[in-house]
């Protein structure tokens, strides 16, 4: 938040002039929720620095999640929904040891549901009645469903 020339707070969204920023439903958004909007030039990145660096620290752990498990970039998607979750968990020293998660939920995260990115797991198979029919299907772990717990 910022403060105007009034004194009063305003909230100020800064962001490229990206179509997911720019969008008449985004508009909407802004102006229901009294945000101001401001954009940056056209090609000067160093105009977002903390979004261009919070950006590149989330390409750099889905990258690392991709090597780490050998898996083709097909899958980049799903590495970077994976480091944005991971990142979300984290502790960090810009928000004095507490977790994004923390600060957006009043709460601390668990950790309990965290998985090693690619590895083996088993997807189950509903509805066989056959006793001896497989009931798992050999599957890569590639990320957290959304909004739910399995």
């Amino acid at each position: 938040m910022a403060q105007n020339q009034f004194g009063s707070h305003v909230k100020i969204v800064r962001s490229d002039n990206g179509s997911e920023f720019t969008s008449r439903l985004m508009q909407q958004f802004y102006r229901e929720h009294g945000i101001l909007r401001q954009s940056s030039c056209i090609d000067t990145p160093q105009q977002n620095g903390r979004v261009e660096r919070k950006h590149r620290h989330v390409l750099n752990v889905a990258r690392a999640l991709l090597f780490q498990a050998s898996l083709p970039t097909k899958f980049w998607g799903e590495c970077v929904l994976a480091a944005a979750h991971l990142i979300n968990r984290t502790p960090s020293k810009l928000l004095v040891g507490k977790t994004p998660y923390e600060m957006l939920y009043q709460q601390k995260p668990s950790y309990e549901h965290l998985k090693v990115f690619g590895t083996l797991c088993f997807a189950k198979i509903k509805g066989s009645k056959d006793k001896f029919a497989p009931r798992g299907k050999k599957c890569l772990f590639v990320g957290y469903p959304f909004g739910q717990k399995g």
